[in-house]
């Protein structure tokens, strides 16, 4: 069947416009890093990496999604709630909303440190958790470790920001309503960019937005 022209942008495409942000994003952070106070470059390093949190889920080594649907207890972990669409609205929209964030901070630059603090461990807990359920599905299969994609750049980049990050809060005593603020942000793009779409793909099952490969987790599958 041929592809539609949305369907083609939900494949490749828009990835290659999430990776040129990043991009983009350095070399904003570059031109403006001595002019730019710590909240605003926290913000912005979130934004650049993000894309690169996206690569190791999406194109190497990939296989997020599969892992992402088996823990929401799909029973076609290539079609839903996760989809080629659903990946898109969620990975592009949060990129979207960080480089807004980026250029707007001085309104609240509490309440978007926060936001980063909670992006990091959030995303650190998910891919922990699942990383591990994982190591369970396929032990017998020759998995040693707990690693799933998304892993490495969780640990190794987005957790030390949020420590930098809650030294930053403090250092400024932020109250509770500024980082409840950040909360808010972060709820926010769970809820609209995240569950919303997967309530949808849940409800229709799409094959025509359905994932190729299981990246990274092919060689376990016997």
């Amino acid at each position: 069947m041929k592809k539609s022209i949305f369907s083609k942008w939900c494949d490749q495409l828009w990835l290659y416009l999430v990776y040129f942000m990043a991009v983009a994003m350095t070399c904003v952070l570059l031109w403006n890093w001595n002019s730019w106070e710590m909240a605003q470059k926290l913000v912005c390093i979130l934004a650049i990496v993000v894309p690169m949190h996206i690569f190791e889920e999406n194109t190497f080594p990939a296989g997020f999604y599969f892992m992402n649907n088996l823990g929401f207890g799909s029973k076609e972990p290539m079609v839903y709630p996760q989809n080629r669409c659903t990946n898109m609205i969620t990975n592009l929209g949060a990129e979207i909303v960080l480089i807004l964030l980026t250029m707007n901070i001085t309104k609240i630059p509490e309440s978007a440190v926060a936001l980063v603090v909670f992006f990091g461990i959030g995303e650190t807990v998910n891919h922990t958790r699942s990383g591990i359920k994982m190591y369970f599905r396929y032990r017998e299969n020759g998995k040693k470790t707990i690693y799933g994609p998304g892993l490495l750049t969780s640990w190794c980049i987005m957790i030390p920001m949020s420590a930098l990050g809650i030294k930053w809060l403090i250092e400024h005593s932020a109250t509770a309503w500024q980082i409840a603020g950040g909360v808010g942000i972060f709820l926010g793009i769970a809820v609209f960019l995240i569950l919303l779409p997967f309530a949808v793909s849940i409800q229709l099952k799409s094959k025509e937005y359905a994932f190729y490969d299981k990246g990274y987790f092919e060689k376990y599958e016997r």
